[in-house]
């Protein structure tokens, strides 16, 4: 059992959270998992893989104060509930993961406030830490050049689930680190972090990447269900989705949303660099101060739909996508809906195995050619592009070697 809090500012501010804490349980707020769901949910599962972990274990009366009272809780099965205060520590989220992290694993609930941490939050495996929502539960890691998460243990993190929450950083102009970072600390990949679960995740005012995988590591069978950044500035960084890694394999992002800025650059973000992995992304929608979409040199890349809606351009990109390498890639749909950019895709030395749709009609201006070609493809490989010749303009001293296809009006009409 929690014990409610004894000090002399309690009474105030219990008045203050309960409030919160009513408002968002009756909210319904979505990325908020319950915590009185006496029952298994996906979550549970995600994150179940071994004994420690709570399958809808409910939280007694005393951890709901604790939550009340602004306390990060810890739950894990058979050991009951502990609280974090984090007026009387600077990590109370890795005092928590700790925790539960010592018993064989756990769930970590943030209360409906701002916890301010001084990162990096360091996960372990079977553990799961939740909020009562993306902007209701926050984790302000204030700390200049810090991590928000960071997965660089030396054994293998396995089954982490982190969702409902703010991940905010120091701010744009201010010396941080990436928010959630993945770093090479293990010389064997089967030792690499595996069934990482983000379920949605806010991250706000980060001067860096939101999500980095370093080179030398391989997070596989991770899966990113709502992931949203604001007020973000990753123009003298890689890019904002930072994948330096030349392996991992079936990662999926269900939607990402960005609206990044340029108050610290003065550049524009590229959203996604990839020089490797298996990654597929459903929905991409960016505004603020977004640069490029996709910058791949290699890997295998599957995007269904992106909507590119910048407020405001510091520089422009020669393409909307940028495609090298022979890596298998997908390219649903581009829309260019505001802005002005000279070609959606480019196709650079080496490209091969790209599947390329036209873009829609738009509001936004592509100036030149929809695809341009600037480098020769890849020796063997093949790759296709559904839309007319006249898109298509081949950099001079291209030669043409047929590993393009443009398809047009290609097929038997039949309906």
């Amino acid at each position: 059992m929690c014990p409610d809090r004894t000090d002399a500012d309690g009474p105030r501010r219990r008045s203050v959270l309960r409030a919160s804490l009513a408002a968002a349980m009756a909210g319904s707020t979505a990325g908020c998992v319950s915590l009185f769901d006496a029952g298994e949910t996906e979550s549970d599962a995600d994150v179940d893989g071994g004994e420690a972990v709570a399958e809808g274990v409910p939280i007694d009366s005393g951890a709901f104060a604790s939550l009340r009272d602004g306390d990060v809780v810890a739950l894990a099965v058979g050991t009951g509930s502990g609280a974090f205060d984090p007026e009387t520590t600077d990590t109370p989220v890795q005092d928590a993961l700790d925790a539960v992290g010592s018993v064989g694993g756990g769930r970590v609930y943030l209360p409906p406030t701002t916890v301010t941490e001084a990162g990096p939050i360091r996960p372990h495996s079977n553990t799961a830490l939740y909020g009562f929502g993306m902007n209701v539960s926050v984790v302000h890691v204030r700390s200049p050049g810090t991590d928000g998460v960071r997965f660089d243990r030396d054994e293998s993190v396995q089954r982490v689930a982190l969702d409902g929450f703010e991940l905010r950083g120091p701010g744009v102009r201010k010396d941080t680190g990436v928010a959630v970072h993945y770093v090479d600390a293990t010389a064997d990949p089967a030792n690499d972090p595996a069934d990482v679960h983000v379920g949605r995740l806010y991250c706000r005012q980060w001067g860096n990447s939101v999500l980095r995988v370093d080179e030398g590591v391989g997070p596989f069978q991770c899966r990113y269900d709502f992931l949203r950044a604001d007020d973000c500035d990753a123009g003298a960084a890689g890019a904002l989705l930072d994948w330096r890694s030349d392996y991992g394999p079936a990662n999926h992002f269900g939607t990402v949303v960005a609206y990044p800025n340029a108050r610290a650059s003065g550049a524009a973000t590229t959203i996604l660099r990839q020089a490797g992995g298996e990654l597929a992304f459903e929905d991409v929608t960016v505004g603020g101060t977004a640069g490029a979409l996709v910058e791949s040199t290699a890997g295998r890349l599957r995007l269904g739909r992106a909507h590119w809606e910048p407020e405001g351009q510091p520089t422009t990109p020669d393409a909307l996508v940028r495609l090298a390498g022979s890596g298998v890639t997908h390219v649903g749909d581009v829309v260019v809906d505001a802005g002005t950019v000279p070609h959606v895709y480019e196709l650079a030395r080496g490209f091969g195995n790209k599947h390329l749709v036209p873009p829609g009609p738009t509001r936004g201006t592509v100036t030149g050619d929809v695809v341009r070609v600037t480098g020769a493809g890849a020796s063997g490989s093949r790759s296709w592009y559904y839309g007319t010749r006249d898109d298509v303009t081949v950099s001079l001293g291209v030669p043409n070697e047929g590993r393009l296809r443009v398809l047009g009006s290609a097929g038997d009409g039949v309906a």
